[in-house]
């Protein structure tokens, strides 16, 4: 299971080495590194929904339902309780989709507000840009 697991990530598309881009994916990943990637990809999922929602319960509950877990399993996994079992492989890509998507939005919201900062600027420069043909105009 350790080495399919090991295979599927070296294997995955783009959009993971985004998570994975602070190892180096040449070397063989340990459960360890695995692991602790798959917690901090579920727990920017649920820091994410908590901001939307305004709830952690909530959030837990959605992201459970969107990963296909269940709440009380994303709360042990996230608080590192010794009982949880880790990530079946389904379950890591689910987290891995989630995250992929997150990160597609996020995007999306940046270069969407990077646009309106745009449009904005250009208003502005245009009233001050008028400003100081006045101010030329009075000397």
């Amino acid at each position: 299971m350790f080495k399919f697991v090991l295979r599927h990530v070296r294997n995955m598309n783009e959009g993971v080495s985004k998570v994975l881009s602070k190892f180096a994916r040449k070397k063989a990943m340990s459960a360890a590194a695995l692991t602790s990637i798959t917690r901090s990809a579920l727990g920017a999922l649920v820091e994410r929904e908590e901001r939307r929602t305004g709830s952690r319960m909530v959030a837990y509950e959605v992201v459970a339902q969107t990963i296909g877990a269940s709440s009380a399993w994303v709360r042990a996994f996230l608080g590192k309780s010794e009982g949880v079992k880790e990530p079946r492989i389904t379950l890591f890509q689910n987290i891995r989709a989630s995250y992929e998507n997150l990160c597609s939005r996020v995007e999306q919201e940046n270069r969407a507000d990077e646009l309106r900062l745009k449009l904005i600027k250009g208003e502005i420069d245009a009233v001050t840009q008028g400003f100081g043909e006045e101010d030329h105009r009075q000397n």
